[in-house]
């Protein structure tokens, strides 16, 4: 299916990655700056608890449906990040949780307010995701056979400018697509050049590619788990921070009985918040912003392992 406009949200990994690089289009300077100040708008104001955007929760029902895949839902992010979509999160962790990275920093604290990530700092991280998104897919694609998700239609001009909190909500929305699927190919990749475990490590790499939208003959069938271990070690792990802190785990996947840290609130989708870009959550090393303590230990494991 090809897509004409950047609202249409993506439904997995493959076109996740697409729907970034349509974004960035021909003029990434524009496209991406004009987004990185819709996503700070969107999401800095927004307290710890839950707030309602029913555009978004229309999107996050897709990356729902993404994580729950037979060929995803037993990936370990996945299976936490589920968590977030079926059960009440903790706004109030205590300190076993934060000192043991069992829960992120951004899963109870806009970090975006808290580390004063600016336009300019979420802009630099959107550039930078979408850079490694491209480097990624140029490692496993077939440039003679692969098709685009989204038309040349699918353009910032066309489909943001006049709402750019619309693209903000996608974004925002399938962040756990982007996140998830990117995370567990490479640490499915890792298995597969170790061959552990035996007579599935290969098979769990397949999996998570078909999953994730990728197949022959767009996808260069014949790459090893090697090769693709080589396209994830020339990418930046600080995009993991980024990319789980760009779902706003604070503000949208909260508590929305008394127990909350707030009241529920409501947000239509033409008046965001403002926001920009956040600091650390459930990430291998480094962070969107800085000072992403909280998880780091728990994500550096996979990112060694990656």
């Amino acid at each position: 299916m090809v897509y004409n406009s950047l609202i249409d949200a993506p439904r997995n990994l493959k076109e996740g990655i697409d729907w970034l690089i349509a974004l960035k289009g021909t003029n990434a300077a524009k496209s991406l700056t004009a987004m990185g100040a819709a996503i700070h708008k969107f999401l800095a104001d927004k307290p710890a608890g839950f707030t309602e955007v029913p555009a978004l929760e229309k999107i996050k029902s897709i990356s729902k449906k993404f994580l729950e895949q037979d060929g995803m839902k037993y990936e370990w992010c996945v299976e936490r990040l589920l968590g977030r979509f079926k059960e009440p999160m903790k706004k109030q962790p205590s300190l076993f949780d934060k000192w043991f990275g069992i829960i992120a920093e951004s899963d109870y604290e806009n970090v975006v307010q808290k580390h004063g990530v600016d336009t300019g700092a979420m802009t630099a991280n959107l550039t930078q995701v979408v850079d490694n998104c491209e480097k990624f897919l140029g490692g496993i694609k077939d440039a003679d056979q692969y098709k685009s998700a989204y038309s040349s239609e699918a353009t910032w001009e066309a489909s943001c400018a006049k709402n750019p909190e619309a693209c903000a909500v996608v974004l925002v929305g399938v962040a756990p697509i982007l996140y998830t699927g990117l995370r567990s190919l490479w640490a499915a990749t890792e298995s597969a050049t170790k061959r552990w475990p035996p007579y599935y490590a290969k098979q769990r790499l397949a999996n998570i590619l078909q999953a994730s939208g990728y197949v022959e003959p767009e996808f260069y069938g014949s790459v090893s788990g090697s090769d693709l271990l080589n396209v994830f070690k020339g990418m930046d792990v600080e995009i993991f921070t980024t990319l789980y802190d760009f779902a706003g785990y604070w503000a949208f996947y909260g508590e929305r009985s008394a127990g909350a840290v707030g009241p529920a609130k409501s947000a239509a989708p033409e008046q965001p918040a403002a926001a920009e870009q956040s600091s650390g959550a459930d990430e291998p090393e480094g962070g969107a912003a800085e000072g992403d303590e909280s998880e780091e230990g728990e994500e550096s494991e996979e990112a060694d392992e990656q």
